[in-house]
């Protein structure tokens, strides 16, 4: 049944156990050019995660799921052939994945401590008035990243990519915002993280599924 929701899940990776053995060879080839330990072990358990949760929704073997890249780089599910769309991002060793069915998804997640703002990179990635909402805000650097994965979620679900100029579409706006046909909304991980989902307009988050879920 068509269903108008997009399910939206979080996972702090030190809970997951990697297992090597559900990752393809590309995935494995990927993780070979990643020359820091903790940032190999998130992506190990990033990807170990994201193949767990699609064999759920899937009921197919996790290690039998295959991606390909589609348009501006996209991953799509080709095997078992499904209509589920998904978008996976993760930083500071926590992930967010954010999937639905026959529909477009885009999900960001940024950690906010250690995080700075290069005031030269304002005027580059934002419109006018979101440069002047970071520098009037009393936390630049949240401000600053609240924008962001929102950008970040749009692009991914329209597939855009690095083929939009980040600057020439404004986010600003109390979430959910409406931008191109999609709802940019707001996801609360607390005071260390910033994160935003993008759904096509009219669709809901299903935020039962916002907790905490270990492999």
């Amino acid at each position: 049944m068509f269903s108008r929701s997009v399910d939206v899940m979080t996972v702090d990776l030190t809970t997951i156990e990697v297992d090597e053995d559900l990752l393809s060879v590309a995935e494995l080839g990927r993780a070979l050019g990643i020359a820091s330990p903790a940032a190999l072990r998130q992506y190990l358990a990033a990807h170990t995660w994201l193949r767990l949760r699609l064999a759920d929704y899937l009921d197919y073997p996790a290690a039998d799921i295959r991606f390909r890249q589609g348009i501006h780089g996209k991953p799509e599910i080709v095997t078992p052939e499904t209509d589920l769309a998904f978008n996976l991002s993760y930083s500071g060793g926590r992930a967010v994945l954010a999937s639905g069915f026959r529909m477009a998804v885009g999900v960001d997640i940024e950690k906010t401590e250690g995080a700075k703002v290069n005031p030269d990179m304002l005027h580059r990635v934002l419109t006018p008035p979101e440069a002047y909402s970071v520098q009037e805000a009393p936390d630049m650097v949240r401000e600053f990243l609240r924008l962001w994965v929102r950008k970040e979620a749009l692009a991914k679900a329209t597939g855009w990519g690095v083929d939009q100029d980040p600057s020439s579409t404004s986010v600003l706006g109390v979430s959910p915002v409406s931008r191109d046909g999609f709802d940019l909304t707001d996801i609360n991980l607390g005071e260390g993280y910033v994160a935003a989902a993008a759904v096509p307009v009219g669709c809901s988050i299903d935020l039962m599924t916002l907790v905490e879920v270990a492999a």
